[in-house]
């Protein structure tokens, strides 16, 4: 019985397609919080650095689940670095 949930894990991992689109993703919002929110939001921008980094390692490994869970968080992270920054522009 534990080898057939085994197999089955295994499987479902091995089915799992490349998270190419969500690491493309993650890297144009990374790029795109860059140029604002180094100056008002450094930490999340550091923080959807980091994930990202943290993300194309676990592709590189072969660790798909990983890897797309750390790009979509690094692009949430991205995406409120830069509404960080839009809002204190605006607020200035």
């Amino acid at each position: 019985m534990r080898w057939l949930a085994l197999l089955a894990v295994l499987a479902a991992c091995a089915s799992e397609p490349p998270p190419t689109a969500e690491l493309a993703s993650a890297r144009a919002a990374v790029g795109h919080a860059s140029t604002v929110a180094r100056q008002y939001a450094p930490n999340e921008l550091a923080a959807a650095r980091a994930k990202l980094k943290l993300a194309e390692g676990a592709f590189a490994r072969g660790d798909p689940v990983r890897a797309r869970r750390l790009a979509e968080e690094a692009e949430v992270d991205a995406q409120l670095a830069q509404a960080l920054s839009q809002n204190e522009r605006s607020r200035q």
